[in-house]
């Protein structure tokens, strides 16, 4: 997943959870002022997108979790660990 494709699952998340329209789902969107998020709807989006990854997120990583652009820049991190993970669990290629 690149950076485009993450932000476009988190908008359409967002915007199905919450029942805004897309178009007011930006990367600078403050989840709790400006698109009306608590916390059990945070839980909710951490939820899908870990489903999507297929990791977990801890509930450390959730400190500081304000924007849209936070949510991806976990995701993002979460993806390359994940991807950092698989790399190492393949055997090297044979010469």
């Amino acid at each position: 997943m690149d950076r485009k494709e993450i932000f476009e699952r988190i908008e359409q998340v967002l915007a199905e959870q919450l029942g805004i329209p897309a178009e007011q789902i930006t990367e600078e969107a403050d989840l709790r002022e400006d698109l009306g998020m608590d916390s059990l709807d945070l839980v909710e989006l951490v939820s899908a997108l870990e489903d999507e990854v297929g990791m977990r997120v801890e509930q450390s990583q959730l400190e500081g979790i304000e924007t849209v652009g936070h949510v991806m820049e976990l995701t993002l991190d979460l993806v390359a660990r994940l991807a950092t993970a698989s790399a190492a669990d393949k055997p090297e290629a044979a010469s």
